[in-house]
């Protein structure tokens, strides 16, 4: 029972400490309701209970959209046009 109970303080103190890391590497644009030096009140004086609240309340959605590689990009494929034969010289108007 003493090594539960040891496994389950050692992961709390790490949740605690990345929560920790966390908060204060957070851009202060990413954090809702409350400033970033409020936050890490809160998570410093409620330790278990502040971390999920700042995980689940407290960071912001990212800001900004995936980055789509052009070979992903529907559109950019269909801008292309068709892929030319190896013969092919151009338009083929000239001759």
């Amino acid at each position: 029972m003493f090594r539960l109970w040891l496994v389950i303080g050692f992961l709390a103190a790490v949740f605690y400490i990345y929560s920790i890391v966390s908060v204060c590497l957070a851009d202060r644009l990413d954090v809702r309701g409350v400033p970033k030096a409020a936050w890490v009140a809160v998570v410093v004086i409620f330790p278990i209970v502040g971390a999920a609240l700042w995980f689940g309340v407290g960071r912001a959605a990212a800001r900004e959209p995936r980055t789509i590689a052009p070979d992903d990009d529907a559109e950019f494929l269909s801008s292309l046009g068709e892929p030319k034969k190896p013969g092919d010289r151009g338009s083929g108007s000239d001759g």
